[in-house]
């Protein structure tokens, strides 16, 4: 895309001047029936991605009020549903700006009108710096977090082109061992290095623990958190030692949400999964509990029992296209004692004990999603189920952004 916004380059490709909404406005082939809303769910095409709205509602509102009682911000992250329709939803709530995994993300979501946005991986290549560049012009709040001093070179000659300043955090290692500067003295430096460059300014740091948020057992997730972020606590706090102030701490994600606001100087929580919730996240547990109840499954794959070819079988029209491969597998919460496994592209398989036969060809089922990221990925739109009608959809704006 070199350094066009992704709103010029749909305008080149040939959309017409609505840019993202003529994007936006191509049919999908679920919608060439021409569907006239409400409808019952049982008239809704499969495979379909389908959002429970009142659920997805109160886990909004949940996290929300949990969070404001506390005197915590939130910073959500749109990797979770890439929808400006969701984002607005969020910052309606009191949400401080919302996170994005990549620059294209947050073009995305900036032509849909949504901000501050925070791109919460580090940005290594020029045509990158200058796209976020560009972004920041256009919408002063954008941030942006560095790990290196070539990142900074980056960011450094792409203000100077584009005669800006960028707002920048301090991506610290907490362990995880993807992205980030590591605390300490390393990050001190490089906090000193940003904040000598005139087109930069320093806002605070980020700290993800993104490898601990699925340990089993809350005890030992909050431990093992709070010995992470401890180290984050002190390099901010030696960053400020060295006069520069960090008036933004920010991290965190579902997993450990009711964990990292023990976090001494902790500001904001970038959590994403809590508003549909997964299997994933499901099975980690809570305070006394074996399930992460907090948060109730919103986030489901519609889906259509198509063959049987045997007994204690039967066959379903979503597949890895519809639900991506993961470490732990869908469920159909409304038929316990039911396995689901991806049985190729196009098909799911369900396995249950012979003698209940609980699913009958012709007849549609809620799948819960292993990992609602990638699944909502898959997807161009959300249906949105209130009181079993299908009442209207959102689309996923930022679907395919991955560059």
């Amino acid at each position: 895309m070199n350094h066009m916004t992704r709103q010029q380059f749909l305008h080149t490709a040939g959309f017409g001047a609505a840019g993202l909404a003529g994007a936006a406005a191509m049919p999908a082939h679920a919608e060439e029936h021409a569907m006239k809303f409400p409808i019952p769910l049982a008239d809704l095409p499969t495979p379909a991605l389908l959002l429970d709205e009142a659920a997805f509602e109160r886990n909004l509102r949940k996290m929300a009020e949990f969070l404001k009682a506390r005197g915590m911000g939130l910073r959500p992250h749109a990797k979770t549903h890439k929808s400006a329709d969701i984002a607005r939803k969020q910052l309606d709530a009191g949400a401080v700006g919302i996170c994005c995994a990549k620059i294209s993300e947050a073009e995305a979501l900036a032509d849909a009108g949504i901000g501050p946005l925070l791109i919460t991986s580090p940005l290594a290549t020029a045509d990158k710096a200058a796209r976020f560049s560009a972004l920041a012009k256009r919408q002063p709040g954008a941030m942006v977090v560095v790990d290196s001093r070539h990142g900074l070179g980056l960011l450094e000659a792409a203000a100077a082109e584009a005669d800006t300043e960028l707002g920048v955090l301090l991506d610290l290692d907490v362990g995880t061992r993807r992205t980030g500067v590591a605390c300490g003295d390393p990050a001190v430096a490089l906090a000193q290095d940003a904040a000598a460059r005139p087109r930069l300014k320093v806002h605070g740091v980020q700290a993800y623990a993104g490898h601990l948020m699925h340990v089993n057992g809350f005890e030992a997730r909050r431990q093992r958190s709070l010995e992470a972020l401890a180290a984050a606590a002190a390099t901010r706090d030696a960053i400020e030692a060295a006069g520069i102030p960090c008036p933004i701490f920010t991290g965190g994600g579902t997993g450990t949400f009711d964990i990292d606001i023990d976090v001494p100087g902790m500001t904001d929580l970038q959590c994403g999964s809590y508003l549909f919730m997964d299997v994933q996240y499901r099975v980690i547990g809570g305070p006394g509990t074996d399930e992460l109840d907090t948060f109730e499954p919103a986030l489901f794959v519609w889906s259509s029992a198509i063959s049987q070819p045997v007994a204690g079988r039967i066959t379903l029209d979503a597949g890895l296209k519809a639900l991506p491969y993961d470490w732990r597998t869908p469920a159909l919460l409304d038929h316990p004692g039911t396995t689901y496994d991806w049985g190729g592209d196009e098909h799911g398989i369900v396995e249950y004990p012979v003698e209940t036969a609980p699913i009958a060809l012709g007849d549609k089922v809620k799948i819960f999603v292993s990992h609602c990221d990638p699944t909502v990925n898959l997807h161009d739109r959300y249906y949105l189920l209130r009181d079993g009608q299908v009442t209207g959809t959102w689309q996923v704006t930022a679907r395919g952004c991955s560059q």
